[in-house]
This record gives structure tokens, C-alpha cells and sequence, in this order.
């Protein structure tokens, strides 16, 4: 073969070679992207179900509220959304519907015994709760778990809990918290800044809350506070189990939060 030619198919095979590279590096580039972005929407998408139950929550314990002007709770959730991109529009939608809902939207938790018998407490919003409670039982078959008889204080300390700006002095915010009917009181300290902890009955959080409102507090958050009186320690295996199950359990919509006795120390 004549060496001229031998030379131009040899570069020819390269040049063929060099644009399937280029090819099969642009085909890796544009799946890395598409992945990327099948991750970043998920995720968007996780966290938009977490606000919208947040947004519930805040709907339910203030009131029935959905006016943030009036539920301060609210109005901090919302300022919430708006920093993490949800546009004003879903936020707006999410309220008309909590407000044009026929029945009113409760909060109520549910104890059940979980897989590998460790205990949680289950917090739903629901504005139908038999309904909820229906879906979730074909869940519980599911991941091996079943609604416990036990009474929530048997398994955790569970308090009403506020949080205030600092006012005046402790001793002050001590007769105030004895005034409006609380357990107890403690001054804390974060990023220099002081604030308060009010502890109550919680089924006395909204009426306390509002009573501290009038004493010209500045709410910062009223929650409730469920702390395991023990831990149970897990193998990973069946932590990965308990995991697993929570996130199924999470993936229903009127679930808001999950408390469990388990020690995640080692997860």
C-alpha cells in the first residue's frame, strides 16, 4: 500500500476516534446534568412537602388562622418559604385550600409501636383525621408497625414549649410564667442573644401563648416537646430498618413529625 495513503487512513481512524470521543463525552456530560437535576428537583421537592406541613402546623396552632398579620407563627413560616424559592403563589394556594376546607384541620398525635418494638409518636395534621388514620393503617401492616395502647407520657416527658425574646428580668418572666399558669421557666442563650423557655401542659400551648402574647412577649416559636425517659439502642441493621419505615411513614402527607425512643447515636 502506498505510504501516503497508509498515513491518511491512520489519521482518518484517529479523527473518527477523536469525534466518537468527543461525542461519548458530551452524551456523559449531558446524563451527569440530567442527573444533577433529577437530584436538585427531588430534593426541591422534599422540602416544598415539609413547608407545606409546616405551613398547616401553623395554621392549626394558631388558631385556624391564616392571616400571618394575626398568626405570627405563620407569618414566620412563610418568611421561611419565600428563602427556600417557594413562590407566593403555592403559598397562597396552599392557604385557600386549608381555609376552603368544609371541615376544620386538627392536630393529634398517635402513638404506635414500631418495627423491632421501638415506640413513636406520630403528629398528624389532618383536616380528616378518620380518613388519615385509615391510609395509615395499611402503612403500619406494611413496615410491621401497630397503634400502641400505652399512654405518650409512659415513653417521653411531653411538654408544651415556649419561646420568648428576653424581657425585663428572669424574676419578672418567673411571676409572669406562675401568672399564666406554667411549669416552669429558664433563660438561654444563643448567639449572644437571650431568650426565654417557657414550659406548660400542652394542652394548654395555644392559651399560654396567647396570654404571654398579651404580657407583650415576642413569640418565637410554641411547640410541643416530646423527649424519650429512655433510649433503646439498635444494631444498624435495624436502625436501617426503623429508617426505612419512618421514611415511608413520612411520605404521607399529613404526617408532621415523628418522635421515636431510640438512641441515633450511632446512625
Amino acid at each position: 500500500m502506498n505510504r501516503n495513503l497508509r498515513i491518511y487512513i491512520f489519521n482518518r481512524n484517529i479523527y473518527k476516534l477523536f469525534e466518537t470521543s468527543k461525542r461519548s463525552a458530551g452524551h456523559s456530560k449531558w446524563q451527569n446534568i440530567k442527573h444533577i437535576k433529577a437530584e436538585t428537583d427531588q430534593a426541591r421537592s422534599i422540602l416544598f412537602i415539609q413547608l407545606r406541613k409546616k405551613i398547616k402546623e401553623a395554621v392549626v396552632e394558631g388558631g385556624g388562622s391564616i392571616k400571618p398579620t394575626i398568626n405570627l407563627k405563620l407569618a414566620r413560616v412563610i418568611e421561611h418559604c419565600k428563602k427556600s424559592n417557594m413562590p407566593m403563589s403555592t403559598i397562597n394556594n396552599i392557604l385557600n385550600k386549608i381555609d376552603g376546607s368544609k371541615d376544620k384541620t386538627q392536630s393529634i398525635l398517635l402513638q404506635i409501636q414500631g418495627p423491632k418494638n421501638c415506640v413513636m409518636v406520630l403528629k398528624i395534621v389532618s383536616d380528616n383525621v378518620a380518613d388519615t388514620k385509615m391510609h395509615l393503617n395499611s402503612i403500619l401492616k406494611k413496615i410491621n408497625a401497630k397503634t400502641s395502647q400505652g399512654t405518650i407520657n409512659s415513653f417521653f416527658d411531653y411538654n408544651g414549649i415556649i419561646i420568648t425574646e428576653a424581657k425585663s428580668t428572669l424574676e419578672t418572666a418567673m411571676e409572669d410564667a406562675i401568672n399564666v399558669g406554667a411549669i416552669d421557666i429558664e433563660e438561654i442563650v444563643e448567639d449572644e442573644n437571650k431568650y426565654y423557655k417557657f414550659k406548660c401542659d400542652p394542652q394548654l400551648l395555644l392559651k399560654i401563648t396567647n396570654q404571654l402574647k398579651n404580657l407583650d412577649y415576642s413569640i418565637i416559636d410554641a411547640k410541643e416537646e416530646l423527649i424519650p425517659l429512655s433510649c433503646m439502642k439498635l444494631s444498624d441493621e435495624d436502625l436501617q430498618v426503623v429508617k426505612s419505615a419512618q421514611e415511608r411513614l413520612f411520605k404521607l402527607d399529613e404526617i408532621e413529625e415523628i418522635y421515636d425512643n431510640i438512641d441515633h447515636n450511632n446512625l
